[in-house]
C-alpha cells in the first residue's frame, strides 16, 4: 500500500489435508512419526484462537503459550511465532482489529509454516 503498487491481495483458506497438516510439497520430506508431530503447528493455532476467543489481548502471552505447547514436540524446532497486524505484517502487543498468528517451525530438516486469521472486535 505505501509502495502504491496497483495489487490486490485475495485472503485466501488455507488448504489442508485430512489431518489438518497445511497443504505443501514439503509435507512428503516427513516420515509418519514427523508427520504427526507436525500437526502441533495446527494445535498451536487453534490454542491462540481459543485464548483470543477467551479474552485474552497480551499478544506476548499467547505467542509463550503457543511455544511452550509447541516445545513439548521434541522431534520440532521453532523458528518464529508472531502475532502482527494482517494489513501492515508489524508486530503487535495488543491484539485488536484483524491479526495474523504466523508460525514456522522446523521438524527434522523439513520447515513448514502455518498461519490463522483473526478479527477481533
Amino acid at each position: 500500500e505505501d509502495l502504491n503498487f496497483g495489487v490486490k491481495i485475495r485472503v485466501m483458506p488455507i488448504v489442508r489435508e485430512a489431518d489438518g497438516l497445511a497443504m505443501s510439497s514439503r509435507n512428503k520430506y516427513l516420515n509418519p512419526r514427523q508427520r504427526r508431530d507436525a500437526l502441533v503447528l495446527q494445535e498451536a493455532l487453534k490454542l491462540a484462537r481459543g485464548l483470543i476467543r477467551a479474552g485474552e489481548r497480551d499478544a506476548s502471552e499467547i505467542t509463550r503459550k503457543m511455544k511452550r505447547l509447541i516445545r513439548n514436540i521434541e522431534s520440532v524446532t521453532i523458528d518464529y511465532v508472531y502475532i502482527v497486524d494482517a494489513n501492515d505484517l508489524l508486530e503487535v502487543k495488543k491484539i485488536s482489529g484483524y491479526v495474523l498468528i504466523a508460525l514456522a517451525v522446523f521438524i527434522g530438516k523439513v520447515r513448514l509454516i502455518d498461519n490463522a486469521m483473526v478479527k477481533v472486535k
